[in-house]
């Protein structure tokens, strides 16, 4: 029992640590000293590496089964229909919050982030 609460909070701290660089990192692109005037370009390609993460992470796993494990990214229209109206939210919360970053300070984006959520 006490390895699964230090993996958990080694799973918290990494998921923290990777959120707060993305942020930073998305500041610095959006509205650094070389502004990038792009970000739903910003937005695309962040999806575009998410798409290319989970099919790399599953070839990994059905190269290595009893290591990893990930599900199957099979196209169900079934499924298509019922998970776009989320994707499609999701996708307009990142692009909201790039337009967030461009335009306000990093400590303003996360009281206001904290407040929504």
């Amino acid at each position: 029992m006490p390895e699964s609460y230090g993996y958990i909070g080694f799973v918290v701290a990494t998921y923290w640590f990777i959120s707060i660089t993305l942020v930073f990192v998305n500041k610095t692109l959006l509205s650094g000293w070389e502004s990038l005037d792009a970000p739903m370009f910003v937005t695309w390609y962040q999806c575009l590496v998410t798409v290319v993460a989970c099919y790399a992470i599953r070839t990994v796993a059905r190269m290595f089964p009893g290591r990893f494990s990930f599900p199957s990214l099979g196209l169900d229209p079934h499924v298509i229909k019922q998970v776009l109206p989320l994707s499609v939210v999701f996708i307009s919360m990142i692009t909201m919050n790039n337009l967030c970053l461009k335009y306000v300070t990093v400590s303003f984006y996360y009281v206001g982030r904290s407040l929504s959520t």
